[in-house]
């Protein structure tokens, strides 16, 4: 693959596409640990009787063996009228990366929960997860797993800050191991606009 020789290359032209667009303007969500970096773009599409839609495009860059890029979509709502402080969404994106000096790809299911536990609007805490079988994986990965867990304070109405722990993994036919790209803690910002 293209990118798996040249991977800031990557991160640098998903980031001008992102924010060269307007039509795309909406959130930049930009997260970071000592051995790797994440930047997300997600456009909103707006409200509908399914709930609030957004697009992203992102990508997670941990060094010249582990780099990947994200596309996907997002549907998600507050559960209902008696419990506005839950949040759910499902999902799906597709991934390309390159892992441990493998190439991967899949197209991966996912599912996002929120809660507001305190009477402040501001704290909110976020766990989702992305899997993808088998049968959603190509060429010579098995298996897609990220999980995501992040305790959020809004700063300003259109920032907030976060703390979280991340892992991403692929799993291939040719070893019998998998092949942690991430996995750790992480602060980040995200950006409304």
């Amino acid at each position: 693959m293209f990118f798996s020789r040249t991977p800031m290359t990557f991160v640098l032209v998903t980031f001008m596409l992102a924010t060269s667009s307007a039509a795309f303007a909406d959130t930049l969500d930009i997260n970071l640990r000592d051995s790797s970096a994440q930047i997300k773009y997600s456009a909103s599409m707006g409200t509908d009787t399914l709930g609030k839609s957004e697009l992203h495009l992102g990508s997670l860059y941990a060094d010249k063996d582990n780099f990947l890029i994200d596309f996907g979509l997002l549907v998600q709502d507050q559960i209902g009228v008696n419990s506005p402080d839950i949040t759910f969404g499902m999902g799906i994106k597709a991934v390309v990366a390159r892992a441990n000096a493998n190439d991967a790809s899949a197209v991966a299911i996912g599912a996002l929960l929120g809660v507001k536990p305190l009477p402040d609007p501001r704290l909110n805490i976020v766990g989702q997860v992305y899997a993808s079988p088998t049968i959603l994986s190509f060429g010579e990965t098995t298996r897609f797993i990220e999980t995501a867990l992040r305790v959020e304070y809004e700063i300003i109405p259109q920032a907030l800050a976060y703390i979280g722990y991340r892992t991403t993994r692929f799993d291939f036919k040719n070893n019998l191991s998998s092949a942690k790209m991430d996995d750790g803690l992480t602060i980040g910002l995200r950006m409304m606009f």
